[in-house]
């Protein structure tokens, strides 16, 4: 691989493969973060699987147990969910926001300022689109977040409202809602026109 360079400095091919592989790397760290953070939410929305074998070998039952939520647990979600997604949200919202910046700026740095990406270009160019698309899903979760918050405000300072019921589990199910729709659709694609470029330009 040829030597480029990058805002004036030299790039040598090691440094130039690296900057190559830097977006495909970041959204696939991002379709990872995005896979755990589905797992972790959408945890509150279903049963604990208790009747399964493994839950029967981890609690050494020997008959099956029953499938289904008992009441204390069900209440305690609408405690226990809103502060658990802020401090979820947090921290996670700074590593999405950094996956996605380096996937931006390196995908950006390899079409404008290094360039030379051949056949590829066209693909590293779809995979910035992508990303770029992940932030038009931003308004489609603000409303379930900004709920979230105002949840858990009202639950540390014991204002918690009747009609609070129940109103935890449905907001983080509009989350989700959204949140796979994102993940499966520009994160996916930002992911295969990474990988489908860099293994274009590499191999040429």
């Amino acid at each position: 691989m040829a030597t480029a360079t990058l805002l004036g400095l030299s790039l040598p091919p090691p440094a130039l493969t690296l900057l190559r592989l830097a977006p495909l790397l970041s959204t696939t760290a991002s379709l990872t973060h995005a896979y755990m953070e589905y797992l972790t939410t959408t945890s509150f929305l279903v049963p604990p699987p208790t009747s399964n074998a493994l839950t029967r070998t981890m609690a050494k039952a020997t008959a099956p147990l029953p499938h289904k939520t008992a009441p204390e647990l069900a209440a305690a979600t609408d405690v226990v969910v809103p502060a658990w997604f802020v401090n979820f949200f947090n921290t996670g919202v700074y590593s999405v926001l950094a996956l996605n910046g380096t996937t931006l700026f390196t995908a950006a740095a390899n079409l404008w300022a290094v360039g030379g990406l051949g056949g590829a270009r066209a693909w590293y160019l779809a995979g910035f689109a992508a990303a770029l698309g992940h932030l038009a899903f931003v308004p489609g979760v603000a409303g379930s977040v900004e709920g979230l918050y105002g949840l858990c405000v009202r639950g540390c300072k014991g204002e918690r409202k009747a009609e609070d019921e129940g109103r935890a589990a449905a907001l983080v199910r509009e989350w989700v809602s959204v949140h796979k729709v994102r993940w499966g659709s520009v994160d996916l694609a930002a992911w295969v026109c990474f990988g489908v470029g860099v293994v274009g330009v590499l191999t040429v």
